[in-house]
C-alpha cells in the first residue's frame, strides 16, 4: 500500500471517494441533483487543498484508490486546552470495502496525525461512526460530551 499527500488534481477523487462514504452512512436522503453536489464537494477540494485549510492523504495499491482521510485546520483563540489556538478535524476517513481490514485506515490516520503535529495543532476533533470508533480510540482519541450544534441552513441549501 503506497500512501501520498493529496494535491488540487486529486479533488474528483476525493470527491467520488467522499459520494462514496456518504452513500454508506448517510440517513437522510441525498440531494436532488447529485452531479451538482459532487462538483460542489470538488469544488471545495480543489481550493481548500490549494490554500492549506485541508490536507488529505490518498492510499492507493496498483494504481487504485484504496481510501482517504484529511483534516480541515482551524486557528481559534487560544484558550487553557488548546493555548496556541490550532486544532484540527478530522474527516472523509473511507476506505474502499475491498480494501478493509488491511490497515488502510491505520495507515492514513497516522499521516494525518503527522500533518496535524508538523501544522502544530494542539488537538483533533471528529465525528466517529460506529464502524471508525475502535480505531480512533486505539489512536488516543476519547469522547467529549460537551459538543452541541446548530443547525443554520436546511439541507435544501437554504
Amino acid at each position: 500500500m503506497e500512501y501520498r499527500r493529496a494535491v488540487p488534481a486529486d479533488a474528483p477523487l476525493l470527491a467520488a471517494l467522499r459520494l462514496d462514504m456518504r452513500r454508506e452512512r448517510e440517513t437522510a436522503p441525498p440531494p436532488a441533483d447529485m452531479e451538482a453536489f459532487a462538483n460542489e464537494i470538488a469544488a471545495y477540494f480543489r481550493t481548500a487543498l490549494a490554500d492549506g485549510s485541508f490536507a488529505g492523504i490518498i492510499a492507493e495499491e496498483g494504481g487504485e484508490a484504496a481510501g482517504t482521510g484529511g483534516i480541515c485546520f482551524h486557528h481559534h483563540p487560544p484558550s487553557y486546552a488548546v493555548p496556541n489556538g490550532r486544532t484540527a478535524c478530522l474527516l472523509n476517513m473511507y476506505t474502499v470495502p475491498k480494501f478493509r481490514g488491511r490497515g488502510v485506515a491505520s495507515g492514513i490516520l497516522r499521516r494525518l496525525k503527522d500533518i496535524a503535529l508538523e501544522a502544530g495543532c494542539c488537538k483533533v476533533t471528529l465525528n466517529a461512526s460506529a464502524a471508525g470508533k475502535p480505531l480512533y480510540v486505539k489512536f488516543g482519541f476519547t469522547e467529549v460530551a460537551n459538543e452541541m450544534e446548530l443547525v443554520l441552513i436546511g439541507r435544501s441549501g437554504k
